[in-house]
């Protein structure tokens, strides 16, 4: 089995899907945004205020080439990891990427530096169809944790 890797918004639960994914199938979870802040010696927020997001975006895809060179995992990536080009590739090369969708009415913003700049609308009519293009499968993420664990289940079979 390759790995499941999760994208979409931010807010949209790949974090939390990662984790409930990786007990109900019992693998290990990463997430993306984790190895960073362990890189960094700081939170997300910080970098973006620190060093802008550019240098948040490098270090991202190096976190992406470290987690995808795992085997039999579930990555949880950034919500911005389509926004770079060169990402496509490390992703697809690891395994099966999931698009998991949430009403945009539903997505948590607190704490996300990017959902503080731009509401989730105008994120979202930017970022639909990068999502559309990186992901093998789409997992509506609108019900309950058990119900998106056997969609996700039913997406890589």
């Amino acid at each position: 089995m390759d790995n499941i890797i999760l994208i979409g918004m931010p807010g949209c639960g790949k974090t939390t899907l990662a984790r409930a994914t990786g007990v109900a199938l019992r693998l290990p979870w990463y997430d993306c945004d984790d190895l960073i802040e362990e890189k960094a010696g700081m939170s997300i927020a910080e970098v973006f205020a620190t060093w802008g997001e550019s240098a948040f975006r490098t270090l991202e895809t190096a976190a992406l080439i470290a987690l995808c060179k795992r085997e039999r995992c579930i990555i949880a990536t950034g919500g911005g990891c389509v926004t770079r080009e060169e990402n496509y590739g490390i992703l697809h090369a690891s395994g099966k990427v999931l698009w998991l969708l949430r009403d945009l009415d539903k997505l948590s913003v607190e704490g996300r530096p990017i959902s503080a700049k731009k509401d989730v609308y105008t994120l979202y009519a930017e970022r639909e169809p990068l999502y559309r293009r990186f992901a093998d499968a789409s997992v509506d993420n609108n019900n309950t944790i058990e119900e998106t664990i056997r969609r996700i289940q039913n997406a890589i079979l």
